[in-house]
């Protein structure tokens, strides 16, 4: 089960979308589970990380000074909020590799009386 709900499709590439000139989207996400992943220390280096371009989890690992199973962990958090997705990049050498690159550009808490509510601007 997807904890966003999407207002509209999400686009077939991976583009920057914070330099696309496409319409955006707003997407609510599920509270718990989205402060649960943020308030990770390693996670928010991850999303800092990728913010720029797409990174394989083995050149963040290396990166954040992290070991790979703390990174796949996280990215695996992170893109079941739906904050960040991966790609299959083909290397000079001929391997594949995952690349993870970040979808939302804002995300924004709003509290009322019905609770937490998160949403996220891609």
């Amino acid at each position: 089960m997807s904890v966003i709900e999407s207002t509209s499709e999400p686009p077939a590439s991976p583009p920057d979308s914070r330099h696309s000139t496409e319409p955006h989207t707003t997407e609510s996400i599920d509270a718990e589970c989205f402060l649960e992943v943020i308030s990770d220390t390693y996670a928010q280096q991850i999303l800092l990380a990728l913010v720029d371009c797409p990174t394989a989890a083995a050149t963040l690992a290396e990166e954040l000074d992290a070991s790979r199973p703390t990174v796949y962990r996280r990215l695996n958090s992170l893109e079941s909020v739906g904050l960040i997705k991966s790609t299959v990049a083909l290397d000079a050498d001929g391997h594949h590799r995952k690349q993870f690159h970040v979808v939302v550009d804002s995300a924004n808490l709003t509290f009322d009386s019905s609770g937490i509510k998160v949403t996220a601007l891609s």
